[in-house]
């Protein structure tokens, strides 16, 4: 067996599952799972929110040892799905270890939607949060262009690459002084509250909370604490944002700007 592939398999399949949103149990699960195979003693996997380890050694056989730097994240629950379904082949004796490798590649080079498809569900996330949380249908159009700054920020975030607190931080700014000003507007009728509202559900890190959660049910607390920091910091950027975006729009209103 080629156990340096079998190492790459691990840590590539490692890699996809934790950019992709996957609980680090699970990550460590499926690596251990599959350096496992190569029926050595010693076969370990550790996962954290930003990195991944993994040791491969045996009687007559040079360790192999790789840590990975995980930067960007993202929630792609497809992927994590395409991995374990590839990792279970694998382990079943079902797919040759050449074969995963490969398929692996291809799913962390793969696009499960296209851009505008993505943008488009920004936008429907928005307005109809918005109905849900009890607004009317103006404020559900409005609520749609809410969505499309928080579109054409992702845009803009592809080039210039802006930090992602940063980035939501502007976000809920451009929302809520976009809301407040509209509200302002006689004849609207508008409900800021729940344009408001509906308008960030997109941005708020259900998925990290989640995973904090699993995490810490797990025993992972590390990973735990990692991931709850980073929601309590995606979250109080947001609420920021909005309350600086709610006081400048009140200061162009009261001040007779606007």
């Amino acid at each position: 067996m080629d156990y340096k592939l079998l190492a790459d398999t691990a840590l590539l399949a490692g890699e996809i599952m934790l950019r992709g949103g996957a609980e680090t149990y699970r990550v460590e699960e499926t690596i251990c799972r599959i350096l496992q195979t190569s029926g050595l003693e010693k076969t370990e996997g550790i996962a954290l929110t930003t990195a991944i380890m993994i040791t491969l050694e045996g009687e007559g056989t040079k360790a192999i040892t790789y840590v990975k730097r995980i930067g960007e994240r993202n929630t792609n629950l497809g992927h994590v799905n395409d991995v374990n379904s590839v990792s279970r082949a694998y382990c079943a004796g079902t797919m040759s270890l050449e074969d995963a490798y490969k398929k692996l590649i291809q799913i962390s080079k793969s696009k499960q939607y296209p851009g505008w498809v993505i943008g488009l569900c920004t936008i429907f996330t928005a307005s109809f949060f918005t109905i849900l949380m009890g607004g009317a249908w103006n404020d559900c159009l409005v609520a749609a262009l809410n969505g499309t700054l928080i579109v054409g920020a992702s845009l803009l975030n592809k080039r210039f690459h802006i930090n992602r607190f940063v980035l939501q931080l502007i976000n809920s700014f451009f929302i809520a002084l976009l809301s407040i000003l509209l509200v302002s507007v006689p004849g609207l009728n508008l409900n800021m509250e729940a344009l408001i509202a509906g308008s960030i559900m997109s941005m708020l890190p259900g998925v990290a909370i989640t995973n904090a959660v699993r995490d810490i049910l797990q025993g992972d607390y590390m990973s735990a604490g990692a991931r709850a920091t980073e929601a309590f910091v995606i979250a109080t950027s947001i609420a920021v944002g909005i309350g600086i975006g709610l006081s400048f729009g009140s200061f162009l209103i009261g001040g007779g700007i606007l």
